[in-house]
């Protein structure tokens, strides 16, 4: 709607211009100024026709790879809701859920080895980020044998000989450290 609006006032513009080569050629200075004036409004118009094209294009604020589309055309989404989600960055990374007996051992920098489904050799990669609170936390396990339960949310940043594994594949990490692997 906005792209014909636009449009239609692009084509004002011309009609005007058009008007105002034939009033220059010999014409009354009255009619010369209605058609300065016209030219005038129908520019002013095209800009503000363009500001609102600019205000209602959705643009992504970085480059990436479109992942999924969560609505249909015709949908109404909610104000505020994502009306896609991009795949952006370098390096791909693996978000694991981390289990809570080993959660104290497990820290950003540390070395890890990730295994594909579908590749025999694993990819090295390092943890850049995990969570301090714990992601699923039934009321029950909260003290106990049922701590063992927890776990937290971590991300293991791969490297970049990983760019080309698509998104959403099942993994397995190891953590390692030194010698040992957990």
């Amino acid at each position: 709607r906005a792209r014909a609006a636009a449009g239609n006032a692009d084509a004002q513009v011309r009609a005007a211009q058009a008007a105002l080569n034939e009033l220059l050629n010999g014409t009354r200075k009255e009619q010369l100024a209605q058609g300065e004036s016209a030219v005038r409004a129908a520019q002013a118009q095209a800009v503000s026709e363009q500001a609102t094209l600019q205000k209602l294009s959705v643009v992504a604020p970085r480059a990436g790879r479109i992942d999924s589309l969560p609505y249909k055309l015709g949908d109404q989404a909610p104000i505020g809701a994502p009306l896609a989600v991009l795949l952006v960055g370098d390096t791909p990374y693996a978000r694991v859920y981390v289990p809570e007996p080993i959660r104290a051992n497990v820290k950003v920098g540390d070395r890890t080895q990730v295994f594909v489904d579908g590749r025999d050799a694993a990819l090295p990669g390092r943890v850049r980020m995990i969570r301090s609170e714990p992601t699923f936390t039934p009321y029950y396990a909260l003290i106990g044998k049922d701590a063992a339960r927890l776990s937290y949310l971590a991300e293991i940043a791969l490297d970049k000989g990983a760019s080309a594994l698509p998104a959403g594949l099942p993994v397995r990490v190891e953590f390692v450290a030194g010698d040992e692997t957990r």
